[in-house]
């Protein structure tokens, strides 16, 4: 029993320097040793150190980590008093993504996020007030939708009487726009009603009215009756029947100018649509907007649909970012599906890499060699593990930082990838640029970290010092495109999304 206990402390020990807690504490509470005084105390250790992770992914927007460190501390005895200094000081950090959420126009996504933090009992009076603005936002524009713009109006007051700079402005905006579509639809209202006034109605004319109204207030109930009425007696009445041409086909156009002359309601207007869900997997504060000179950038929506992309770093070099949890090495060619591919001889599927949580594992197809060694299963990954492909193909697999699950592989061997790339990133939610030695990406001109983070499957930057994406200039973060440009006072890279890959049969 002696040595069993010895053993697990040793185990646990080794498995938490590689930063993965949640093996190591599994470990530690089994029956067999969980009473030993010095497993106990190793415990209190790894669940302090569990805080204290959490606390540094906070500060680098991985607030799902956080909170799952939290969680985990918490489960393996943590100090209480600790814990909750823990969920305060990270709700106080999530009140500046959440408005960011609201920069964005999107009160809906911001009270997800804070249902989703409310659930990991993580609150405080920023976060409460937040919520309050969020929740009669929200209801102004359900209320807008449906056409009752006194109770919108009303509600949206409400939110403006909450909010400070720069939400404030983007409320003033709504404020506008509502005000804009209440003008621009009681023409339509009124030639509804007269259409549906009369014995025997026009349905096609009653159909084009209830479109024209729905184009500005989606959630119009007598409007959406008389179009779901006037296409049932259409179909029945006359199947076939040309419909007149819309007396309203101006009016779309006369919207779009409304929307161009009022600052930000354009943006407002889409993030009062429904939108879709984020997955459970995903970023915990969705959807953020850009804290910069503009409040939105249209071409943020745009996604890196084969999950890979190329950064190239000006005096720092090339890294091909992978963004899937499932990573197959293989050989390269124009028939190559694999995600890291080699010029090398190797399969074209020679090797899968799997994240799971904090840790990776290397699942081998062909012929493959960790540390030395053959392997035929699935095998764990440890930071500075070597992984041989083949006969000679070696890769070096690097977790370099301890709050983030992202890795690295550097070829160390005499191949190459078929663009001149430094290294392949493995990125989980966050990639590091920075001097010190916990980068991924080895940048040491730069005086601080400039860190690339995914929240509801759009990229971001952050950095402590001003920036432009493609020209605009921005404040701590921004959303960015797919081709972005991106250049601050001390660094300058640019993203190239790879293209589909080919199919093979």
């Amino acid at each position: 029993m002696l040595g069993q206990w010895r053993l697990a402390l040793r185990q646990a020990e080794e498995t938490a320097k590689a930063g993965r807690y949640e093996e190591a504490l599994a470990g530690l509470a089994q029956p067999s040793v969980c009473d030993h005084r010095q497993v106990i105390q190793l415990r209190s250790r790894l669940a302090n150190d569990l805080l204290d992770r959490g606390g540094r992914r906070a500060e680098v927007d991985d607030f799902p980590g956080a909170i799952g460190d939290i969680a985990l501390a918490e489960r393996h005895g943590a100090p209480a008093e600790r814990v909750a200094r823990a969920r305060l000081e990270l709700a106080d950090d999530s009140v500046a993504s959440i408005d960011l959420i609201l920069q964005a126009g999107d009160p809906a996504r911001a009270l997800e996020g804070i249902e989703r933090l409310s659930q990991q009992s993580i609150s405080s009076p920023g976060l409460r007030h937040c919520l309050e603005l969020a929740e009669a936002w929200k209801r102004g524009l359900a209320e807008s939708r449906r056409g009752e713009f006194g109770v919108a109006r009303e509600a949206l007051e409400q939110a403006r009487r909450l909010a400070k700079p720069p939400v404030l402005a983007v409320l003033e905006a709504v404020l506008q726009e509502t005000a804009a579509r209440q003008a621009g639809v009681q023409e339509p209202i009124e030639r509804l009603y007269k259409a549906m006034a009369v014995a025997d109605p026009n349905w096609g004319e009653v159909l084009l009215a209830a479109e024209a109204v729905l184009e500005l207030v989606p959630d119009h109930p007598v409007a959406r009756q008389a179009r779901a009425g006037g296409w049932q007696r259409i179909a029945a009445l006359r199947p076939g029947a040309a419909l007149p041409a819309s007396p309203f086909s101006g009016l779309s156009a006369g919207l779009t100018d409304i929307r161009q002359r009022t600052d930000g309601v354009g943006t407002v207007l889409a993030a009062s649509r429904e939108v879709p869900d984020v997955a459970p997997g995903q970023a915990v504060l969705a959807g953020m907007a850009a804290r910069g000179t503009d409040q939105t950038a249209s071409s943020a929506t745009d996604s890196f649909s084969d999950g890979r992309f190329y950064l190239w770093a000006d005096a720092i070099g090339g890294y091909l970012i992978c963004l899937e949890s499932q990573v197959v090495l293989g050989r390269a060619g124009p028939d190559s599906q694999a995600d890291v591919t080699i010029l090398g001889d190797l399969s074209r599927r020679h090797a899968t890499l799997t994240r799971q949580g904090d840790g990776y594992s290397v699942q081998p197809h062909q012929p493959t060699f960790l540390n030395g060694q053959p392997i035929l299963n699935q095998v764990p990954l440890r930071d500075q593990d070597r992984i041989r492909l083949g006969d000679s193909v070696e890769l070096v697999f690097r977790q370099p930082s301890p709050v983030s699950a992202t890795a690295r592989l550097d070829l160390i061997s005499r191949h190459r990838m078929p663009l001149a790339v430094s290294a392949a990133i493995l990125m989980a939610e966050t990639c590091i640029l920075g001097p010190g030695p916990q980068s991924h990406v080895p940048a040491p001109r730069l005086s601080a970290p400039v860190v690339l983070f995914r929240q509801a499957g759009q990229l971001w930057c952050r950095a402590r010092q001003p920036f432009e994406v493609d020209g605009r200039p921005f404040q701590e973060r921004s959303a960015l495109p797919s081709t972005a440009r991106v250049q601050g006072a001390e660094f300058s890279f640019s993203l190239e999304p790879l293209g589909p890959r080919v199919a093979v049969s």
